[in-house]
């Protein structure tokens, strides 16, 4: 006769079925973050990965033959399933070849410093990490069970992803399924080990307990979510990053290192703290407070600086936007950005440190060429291709004490030059930065061409224009906001004659555009305190502000400063040499190579010393105690208190019911003997093993005599039943401690026996 085939197996069938959901939840969590094209193949890879370990894990196999048999499985199935997303005109042998290069190619630009595009290395390593993660699921699992290196290895990558995916996707939403599936999947692996004790001691059980177990782990993972929800998300607390990865060092570099290696993942942005946006309306009062913002490292002090933000072109409704324009990936290796060629230039590089938390916006003096993080540049192009730029954005968020570095190429034109520039204006200037709004008043207008009557060239225009505001409107930042039947300007001018940096900037640009200068207004921020010993201005939110720059053919957009709390800018009297050579050179020439300098060691953070260290002296606002207490650190702790009630919650539950039931609380009694070396026979009866613990444990032998003495009672005894009046549970009050200090000495002993054990001959190796 043909034998059946068994399919039973001993850990049962639901905990390769909550393994399997453990591997797919963190492999499709992934998959729909689609950082890259490829990674459906994950969750397969994942599956067989779990079955190959399986298979294994129940063979005859040693574990080195095991494992030698999952690296061969698993190059297979791996090559084999990220080389299905190749075209499918390739042959086979080509698509191994060129996944290897591509894996190659990565390991030298690692090595090298180099940045990697190719996001299908990404796909190929994460497949390799999902197979091992599923192969050493199934081993820890079913031939060596290792309950917490099944959960916590998978546990760990899709955490990672949860918490730096700023996507549209409900991520979190996996990470919440995974801890439920984690802790039911933590009872059921509990209940099996008990099961193989019981079933090796003959012990009798009710089958129901199964429901039992996975019931109080679905309990305890449900109340952990209901505690936690209303958390807010990692990722935006500041507190809560700092503690996990600190501000610098290993992890820091190591963030770093991910993003240049690989830098074709998809970015996703997240709710950041920059103060400014691409929109500004003239409002009301406004409150910028004193916190730091950036310290910026430069090689000298130089005067007239600003950092730069945003640069905004188009006005309406009292209020500034930003035109639509493109937004591209710029990489490092890229070099500098392909800006038009100006005269009057020098290039300077910064070191920035930043302290905004979530921060995206790259700060520099004007104009920003380059940088060595990677960084979305938005701009518009020029009839010859180069890039207008009005912001740049880091790629990935900037947490506190991320610092990078910024080449600028910042004017040095003197008064003569300007005033020679002419207005030759090139067509995309004519077209996006003279637009004047109807609601313009012809007050405004025809106090700009009064103003600027009795010059003959456009820097002295500027200028009459940016000293009259200086010299006519009070600076008062506090000031309401106008009416709303009032044009903003036309109010700041002729009405309330107050203002503050956008007001002052507003007046100004449009005061020049409506004569036909082409003017626009840039947030950002001025120089602020410079400290002679570290060679860095210390930038703080007070010193946020708003400019002018008006176009100079050949120079570019040149600084104007009509705000009356801030000093104006001083710039080199003419010489009487001529700019035409100047600017020819420069329009021929170009910016340059300038990326060596991005590299100066002189620029080095080392400069001003450690920057936490010096940070940590700054005055900051006085708070109350309770105040001073991260948010995130009284939660954790109200999280941890409640997660332990549950868990001492469901201990206690499950030892009253097991202490309460005779047979198992024998069984129970007999393992605690082994906790304190006590071995028994098979053919040893129950009294004869009593009699064993009661000689280890004298004082507990009453209660060990009472337990032993039921249990006879209810497997022997005809009517299979014990006293009513019997209470095991009093006897388990009694007894427990007893046997616990035991256990302890006992383990006491041994680790003192093994620590005076010498150590044996070793033999000549000769």
């Amino acid at each position: 006769m043909t034998k059946r085939l068994d399919f039973n197996l001993d850990e049962g069938w639901s905990t390769l079925g909550l393994l399997l959901l453990l591997i797919i939840i963190a492999a499709v969590a992934i998959m729909q973050a689609e950082l890259t094209a490829g990674t459906h193949v994950l969750p397969i890879v994942g599956i067989l990965a779990i079955f190959s370990g399986l298979l294994l894990a129940k063979s005859r196999f040693s574990a080195n033959t095991a494992h030698l048999f999952a690296l061969v499985y698993g190059l297979f199935v791996v090559f084999y399933m990220v080389g299905t997303t190749l075209p499918n005109d390739m042959a086979w042998h080509t698509r191994i070849i060129d996944l290897v290069s591509r894996q190659t190619d990565w390991f030298q630009k690692a090595f090298s410093g180099g940045t990697s595009r190719d996001g299908l290395v990404f796909v190929l390593q994460t497949a390799v990490v999902f197979w091992l993660l599923g192969y050493t699921a199934s081993w820890y699992t079913f031939r060596k069970p290792r309950v917490w290196r099944v959960i916590l290895p998978t546990g760990l990558v899709l955490l990672s992803v949860v918490y730096y995916y700023y996507g549209p996707k409900p991520l979190l939403l996996y990470l919440a399924v995974y801890i439920v599936v984690s802790l039911v999947f933590v009872a059921r692996t509990f209940l099996v080990s008990q099961e193989q004790i019981w079933r090796s001691a003959s012990v009798r059980y009710e089958r129901g307990i199964r429901t039992n177990f996975i019931r109080s782990g679905l309990l305890a993972a449900l109340i952990l979510l209901i505690v936690a929800y209303p958390l807010p998300k990692l990722a935006a607390s500041t507190a809560v990053n700092e503690a996990l990865s600190g501000t610098r060092g290993p992890w820091r570099e190591f963030q770093e290192t991910w993003t240049r290696l690989f830098s074709a993942l998809r970015a996703y942005g997240t709710a950041t703290s920059d103060p400014y946006q691409e929109t500004m309306a003239l409002g009301g009062p406004r409150s910028v407070g004193n916190d730091l913002v950036m310290d910026v490292y430069v090689p000298e002090p130089l005067p007239n600086l600003y950092w730069r933000a945003i640069a905004m072109d188009t006005y309406k409704d009292g209020g500034w936007s930003v035109s639509d324009g493109e937004t591209t990936l710029h990489f490092p290796d890229d070099g500098m950005l392909q800006t038009p060629p100006l005269a009057g230039r020098e290039t300077i590089t910064q070191t920035v440190v930043n302290f905004l938390p979530n921060s995206s916006l790259l700060y520099g003096a004007p104009e920003v060429i380059g940088s060595t993080r990677q960084m979305f540049v938005d701009s518009t192009l020029d009839e010859s291709g180069n890039e207008l730029v009005t912001a740049v954005r880091s790629r990935f968020v900037l947490r506190q004490g991320d610092q990078y570095q910024v080449a600028s190429s910042i004017s040095n034109a003197d008064i003569g030059s300007l005033r020679r520039a002419g207005t030759n204006y090139p067509q995309w200037v004519q077209d996006r930065y003279l637009q004047v709004p109807e609601e313009i008043t012809p007050e405004t207008i025809s106090l700009a061409a009064s103003l600027t009557a009795d010059s003959d060239n456009v820097f002295d225009k500027a200028t009459a224009v940016q000293n009259y505001l200086r010299e006519n409107i009070v600076y008062n930042d506090q000031i309401d906001a106008p009416p709303p039947d009032v044009e903003p300007i036309h109010y700041t001018l002729f009405v309330s004659q107050e203002a503050y940096c956008t007001y002052y900037a507003s007046a100004m640009a449009i005061m020049l555009r409506s004569q036909g200068i082409p003017a626009r207004i840039v947030n950002g921020y001025v120089q602020g305190d410079y400290d002679e010993q570290t060679h860095s201005y210390r930038v703080r939110a007070s010193n946020a502000h708003t400019w002018v720059e008006v176009y100079f053919p050949a120079y570019g957009w040149i600084q104007f400063e009509p705000t009356t709390s801030v000093p104006v800018l001083v710039r080199q009297e003419s010489t009487e040499i001529a700019a035409t050579d100047t600017a020819e050179e420069a329009l021929a020439g170009g910016s340059g190579d300038l990326a060596p300098q991005l590299d100066d060691p002189t620029l080095g953070i080392e400069r001003g010393g450690d920057v936490l260290g010096e940070n940590a002296g700054v005055p900051l606002p006085e708070q109350a105690w309770w105040q001073r207490i991260p948010v995130w650190q009284v939660v954790g702790v109200i999280l941890v208190l409640g997660i332990a009630l549950v868990l001492i919650w469901v201990a206690n539950e499950f030892n009253r019911r097991v202490e309460s039931d005779v047979t198992r609380s024998y069984s129970r009694l007999e393992s605690w003997a082994g906790w304190f070396g006590l071995h028994f026979r098979s053919t040893s009866t129950p009294y004869e093993r009593a009699d064993l613990m009661t000689a280890a444990v004298p004082e507990g032998k009453t209660s060990i005599r009472n337990l032993t003495q039921q249990f006879v009672l209810m497997q022997f005894s005809r009517t299979h039943g014990n006293g009513d009046e019997f209470d095991s549970l009093q006897e388990w009050r009694a007894l427990r401690p007893l046997l616990l200090r035991k256990s302890i000495a006992y383990r006491l002993e041994r680790w003192r026996r093994r620590k005076k054990r010498p150590f044996p001959p070793q033999k000549a190796p000769f």
